[in-house]
């Protein structure tokens, strides 16, 4: 049994929302791995671009 009617607008709110949080995320990430290949290239060693970035020292290491 619903407790609530179905809104439309609310509904479609909700999910562009959800994107918004998703596609953010993808964003943030992508930028702490370009600046984790930016470091590497510099020759920075894998745990301080972990410090600096918060990527993993898996994440770190699988970059080219």
């Amino acid at each position: 049994m619903l407790f609530t009617e179905y809104d439309y607008d609310t509904d479609i709110a909700v999910q562009r929302e959800e994107e918004h949080r998703i596609a953010f995320a993808d964003g943030e990430l992508k930028g702490k791995l370009d600046d984790a290949r930016n470091f590497k290239a510099l020759g920075i060693s894998p745990e301080i671009i972990v410090k600096c970035t918060g990527l993993t020292l898996e994440q770190v290491n699988g970059l080219k």
